[in-house]
Formats: structure tokens, sequence, C-alpha cells
């Protein structure tokens, strides 16, 4: 089943059950509220340059390993440089990030818990597909880490009991990664 189809003019057309939909929207909106929780915000400061240009972004590297995920440490050897990075450079990879999920969002046009009975049907252009695959990839990096994936270990995976509770997140991880492929098979047509 394809989900995405390359349509003329750079479009890609999607096709999704309200179900499917409605998965979706909820695991966007779970991903936008990671990313914002506990955000930082500019506090008032001694050096007026730094206040004029709001650059009072966290230091600290996040404590959730999802989170870690999603914005890493620039230099993982060295603790201060990689603050300093962090300063300059997480509050806006955290907005670009939402901003890309909040273009899902707009895009499933479903408002919280209503998912409807017709298969959503909507067209992307470019910077929506891009937006898309950021996203997409965003929330199957949060599910790998959450579950513990790692590359090379798809036989253990494949391994995995009926009644394990792992299982069905790692469904929907896999299913991320089939609407991501399918997408990213559509846009380069």
């Amino acid at each position: 089943m394809t989900v995405f189809r390359h349509r003329r003019r750079g479009m890609v057309a999607a096709e999704l059950p309200p179900y499917a939909a409605g998965l979706l929207a909820s695991l966007v909106r779970q991903l936008v509220e990671l990313l914002s929780d506990g955000e930082v915000r500019a506090t008032a400061t001694e050096d007026p340059l730094e206040a004029m240009l709001d650059l009072g972004s966290p230091r600290d590297t996040p404590q959730d390993p999802a989170l870690l995920r999603l914005l890493p440490d620039a230099h993982r050897d060295d603790p201060e440089a990689s603050a300093e990075f962090r300063r300059f450079t997480e509050r806006g990879l955290r907005e670009s990030k939402v901003a890309d999920a909040l273009v899902v969002l707009d895009t499933l046009g479903l408002p919280d818990g209503e998912y409807g009975e017709a298969d959503l049907e909507f067209e992307l252009d470019a910077n929506q597909q891009r937006a898309w695959m950021r996203c997409l990839t965003d929330l199957r990096l949060t599910l790998a880490e959450r579950l513990g994936v790692a590359a090379e270990d798809d036989s253990f995976w494949a391994g995995l009991a009926e009644d394990d509770e792992r299982l069905p997140i790692y469904e929907i991880y896999g299913w991320l990664s089939y609407l991501l492929e399918s997408l990213i098979d559509a846009a380069r047509v």
C-alpha cells in the first residue's frame, strides 16, 4: 500500500485512513510536547548584548535520552564547547523541529481526538514534503531511543513475543519508517 504518490509540478499526494491520520497526529502532538516541555526561556542577564540578542538558551545537555537524540551534543569530547554551542543553537533547533511538526498537524487538519470516517486526502508541496520528512525522522528517532532500537538488531525485534509490551510501539516505529520511505520515493520521482 503506497501512502504517498508523486503528482505533477513536484507535488506529492497522500491518502491516510482515519485511524492512521489520528495516530500520526497524536504522535506529532507528543513530539511537540517533548520539544517544548521544560524549554528554558531567556532570563534576566547582566550582559546587555546577551539580553538584546536573546542568547539565554539552555547550556545543559538534556537528561531525557530521546530529547538528547533529537538535540545531540555538538562536541562530545568537550563539554564546555558543547554547552556554548547548545547555548547558541538549541532554541532555534527546537523551534524548527516544532515548526515542522506543526506543518504536519496543519496538513492533517485534525482537531485533537477527531478522526472522521473517510480517508484523509491531501497534497504536499516541496516545502511541506521536507517538513514531513524531518518530522517523521524525529518521530522515528524518538521511538528508537525509547525502545532501544540499534543498528543490526533486526533479529531481536523479529523474535519478540506476541505479548511483549514493546511490540506495538515497535510496529508503530516500523509504520513510521514505511511512511518516510513512501514519502521519499514519491518526492524523488
